[in-house]
């Protein structure tokens, strides 16, 4: 949904310091919320697409518009320095996940080409 998908991808739902996500999807696309949990206290895990159960844990980040499930978008609730650290964390995480997607990149590509010079080995054999 929008506003969702974006940073849906980024992130596993838990907790991230004193930020509870909640990444999932439903059948129309991507569903995420950040929540600001109490200064000290644990994220309680309610299910992958579920808000944390901290009764005091207050959303930031959720459905600002449009009919849930059909037409929302996502958006900022409220406004702080919240919105600056998850946006930081969002951008560390796309440098991780890059750099993730190059190593791999580099550790096929090595694969390819030995897997290429076996063949080659291989063929320069036969008379």
């Amino acid at each position: 949904m929008e506003g969702a998908r974006e940073y849906a991808g980024l992130f596993k739902t838990g907790q991230y310091g004193r930020l509870y996500i909640v990444s999932s999807s439903h059948a129309r696309g991507k569903t995420f919320r950040i929540y600001v949990l109490p200064d000290g206290e644990e994220g309680l895990p309610n299910g992958s697409a579920n808000p944390p159960l901290n009764k005091d844990a207050v959303e930031v980040y959720g459905v600002i518009s449009g009919n849930p499930g059909w037409t929302e978008s996502y958006g900022w609730i409220h406004q702080g320095k919240w919105k600056g650290d998850f946006l930081r964390m969002a951008d560390l995480r796309r440098q991780e996940i890059l750099m993730e997607n190059k190593k791999m990149e580099t550790s096929v590509a090595k694969n390819s080409e030995e897997i290429t010079k076996k063949k080659l080995d291989l063929l320069s054999t036969y008379q």
